[in-house]
């Protein structure tokens, strides 16, 4: 039985190697995906310590879920079944928590920020604006713009929530995994913690707009602590309901069982499959999109991508453009749909190394929104200016997330542009 054990172990290694292959990939990206280190690791000690019988029928079931997948599904959706597979394997399917910790060990920070950020910070908006009316206080909301006598307080992509989202979903699935809870009382401890996190956020961000708006002086260490102070608060919320939904009564279960060759023979069956190159390519509709000539009244020279810029561009749903603009550098990415493949700049800049700061939103030389940053490595410096258009000009968005909701909701609206304009800061400038 050592043997079997031991022989499927070595071929699941190869089914699911293009998985971890991507997830290495993915640990260098500059998208905060480490997190997911730290989960996995709080998943496999959780599992080492409280050990329980594996189930080869639905591991069967899962492997089977992944190799009907592995050609049409993107690399985060085809790890699911994988950990699902190995959840069922090791017995950890036993402990929701368990699996809620290997799910949090995908690299989905970027993807939380893609999908939800402009959904949060609108809801943020929405609450703060709710709470500062009952205050009796006049506030109008633009957006995810507060204007508060006359100053305009913006929720900014880094005060979505989001990270308190990945926390207090860690925190739930370490509790739900200590306590042993059922899937059911797991889902409504989650649950709850959702509301807990978003309205630990709507208060942070109506604290914050007195200081944003210049009613109230408040020391720069204040912003981050209230986050923290609210956050802790919150926590300790979850951990008492948590105790209260604690099961008294605990099963025995042996953790020994052996695996059946069916298993063994589907699982080789999959690892073939997966040796086949996946590719998945979605064409767009044929669209012309003119060189540039100039750029807001400046010359531009077009420069040739990198051979990494024409992969990418390879499977972009739209085209991409790199000029010189005197001495800085515009990156036109011209796009036909929705699609994850348009993402914010400073991802790529981070995977590249740089170091991200000074973020927030501004109003372009026409008027419309766009966001900036600094980007910073060793003795380079830049300005980037990011935002996104509809080609015929009717429409702008300063993040990503808002632009994909609307092209998903309103697909006939485009095609669209998005421009990235990196500005070199000289030494003297920063030192200012």
């Amino acid at each position: 039985m050592n043997t079997r054990r031991i022989t499927i172990t070595l071929v699941l290694a190869i089914a699911f190697a293009p998985v971890v292959l991507w997830y290495f990939d993915r640990l260098s990206d500059g998208g905060g995906e480490p997190l997911g280190l730290i989960a996995l690791a709080t998943a496999l000690g959780l599992a080492v310590k409280d050990r329980n019988p594996a189930n080869p029928r639905c591991a069967e079931i899962a492997i089977i879920v992944y190799g009907l997948g592995f050609f049409f599904l993107p690399p985060l959706l085809r790890a699911i079944p994988a950990l699902v597979t190995i959840a069922f394997l090791t017995g950890m399917h036993h402990r929701a928590g368990q699996v809620a910790l290997l799910l949090l060990s995908l690299p989905i920070q970027a993807s939380l920020d893609f999908f939800l950020g402009f959904p949060f910070r609108l809801v943020t908006a929405e609450g703060a604006q709710t709470i500062l009316n009952t205050m009796g206080l006049s506030v109008e909301r633009l957006g995810v713009q507060l204007s508060l006598e006359g100053a305009i307080v913006s929720v900014d992509p880094p005060c979505s929530g989001l990270q308190m989202l990945w926390a207090t979903g860690f925190l739930t699935a370490v509790l739900s995994a200590l306590f042993k809870l059922s899937y059911l009382r797991a889902i409504f401890l989650g649950f709850t913690a959702l509301l807990f996190c978003l309205l630990s956020n709507i208060l942070r961000a109506t604290f914050l707009v007195f200081p944003e708006a210049g009613l109230l002086s408040i020391p720069d260490m204040a912003h981050e602590g209230m986050g923290l102070l609210i956050f802790a608060l919150g926590s300790l919320c979850i951990v008492s309901l948590s105790r209260r939904l604690q099961a008294k009564k605990l099963l025995s279960r042996d953790s020994h069982q052996s695996l059946p060759a069916r298993l063994l023979a589907t699982t080789l069956g999959v690892s073939l499959i997966t040796l086949v190159p996946a590719k998945i390519a979605g064409r767009s509709k044929s669209t012309h999109f003119p060189t540039l000539t100039e750029y807001r009244g400046l010359p531009v020279e077009e420069i040739p991508l990198s051979s990494r810029e024409k992969t990418f561009a390879k499977d972009f749903p739209g085209k991409l453009r790199v000029y010189r603009v005197g001495n800085d550098s515009l990156i036109v990415r011209h796009v036909t749909r929705a699609t994850r493949m348009l993402h914010p700049s400073y991802h790529c800049l981070k995977a590249e190394g740089f170091s991200i700061s000074n973020s927030g939103l501004k109003t372009d030389h026409d008027g419309h929104p766009a966001s900036t940053y600094h980007a910073s490595l060793n003795n380079e410096k830049y300005l980037v200016t990011e935002t996104i258009k509809s080609c015929d000009d009717s429409r702008h968005w300063s993040d990503v997330s808002a632009w994909y909701w609307h092209a998903l909701f309103n697909p006939n609206s485009g095609p669209w542009v998005a421009e990235t304009r990196l500005t070199p800061i000289s030494p003297e400038s920063s030192n200012r």
